[in-house]
Parts: structure tokens; C-alpha cells; sequence
């Protein structure tokens, strides 16, 4: 399946071929949750603040479906 991820803040800066305004183009197998598109992307999960799929809040145990659109943001800090 295809899905297109978007990263936020300095998360896309180590992935090849993601453009920052309209993200990257990404095949994983049928089945695949939010946490392989994190291990094939090579994040490490504590940078990760924020990932939403289609623009809801999702978790890493969720599974992805052909055509979703996954953005994710580093963790948010301040007050």
C-alpha cells in the first residue's frame, strides 16, 4: 500500500527525498501500524510527539490503510 507521511520540525530532516511541504511518498506492506512506518522511516519513537493519520490522533498500534496521509510532529515543550 501508499501512504504519504509528512514530518514536522527537524523529523524530515535526515529522510531522503521528503520534501517539506508536501511530504514523501511511502510503500509498506498491507496491515502495516503507524509504528512500521516509524521503524522504515528510521526515527527513533522518542522524538516523536505527535502523529496523526487523515488528520486524527492516532497511536503507533494503528493500523494504515492504502491512501492515508500520516503527519508527525517532535515532541512540544514550553509554558
Amino acid at each position: 500500500m501508499k501512504i504519504r507521511v509528512r514530518l514536522y520540525g527537524t523529523l524530515g530532516n535526515d529522510i531522503p527525498d521528503h520534501d517539506r511541504r508536501t511530504g514523501k511518498r511511502v510503500a509498506l506492506p498491507d496491515g502495516s501500524k503507524v509504528s512500521d512506518l516509524i521503524a522504515h522511516l528510521s526515527i527513533p519513537p522518542g522524538k516523536i510527539g505527535i502523529i496523526t493519520v487523515d488528520g486524527n490522533l492516532a497511536k503507533a498500534f494503528d493500523t494504515l490503510f492504502e491512501g492515508n496521509y500520516v503527519c508527525m510532529y517532535h515532541p512540544i515543550a514550553g509554558g
